[in-house]
């Protein structure tokens, strides 16, 4: 995977994260992308991906990332960040690491995602105004 392809795409991805915003994945993933993060359902497809993060967005409608750093790998890329948003009012951020592993155009087609899911876990619990949203983002995951 070439430094220059790895580059482009994490480029992207931080732009992404600025502001995000659904109908945007596309700058990023691939059609047939696989994405694959705890507490969540894996998905199979953009339009699965976009569901899933419609549902995220609408439990932290001001969720951002800001990337800290990135390494190339020999099939994509590592990206290491901070999420950072509220939700029902109540201020939330997490450490991660996203592994993608990118095709010829540059667009992932998997995404894993790997964080310590105890400290939002922990967030969520002591919020209890959290838990509705919640509750309804995990519902409509099962149901797909």
């Amino acid at each position: 995977m070439g430094q220059d392809r790895a580059a482009d795409f994490v480029r992207r991805f931080a732009e992404f994260w600025q502001a995000p915003v659904v109908e945007h994945l596309d700058t990023v993933l691939a059609p047939d992308a696989r994405l694959s993060a705890p507490m969540v359902s894996t998905t199979y497809g953009l339009q699965a991906g976009k569901r899933t993060f419609a549902d995220l967005f609408e439990l932290m409608p001001d969720m951002t990332a800001e990337v800290h750093r990135w390494g190339a790998t020999s099939d994509g890329v590592l990206i290491e960040f901070t999420v950072r948003g509220t939700a029902s009012g109540a201020p939330i951020s997490w450490q991660s690491v996203d592994r993608f592993v990118l095709n010829e155009d540059g667009l992932a087609t998997e995404r894993f995602t790997y964080f310590d899911s105890l400290p939002l876990v922990l967030a969520l619990v002591r919020s209890p105004r959290t838990w509705p949203g919640f509750t309804r983002s995990r519902i409509k995951q099962m149901r797909r």
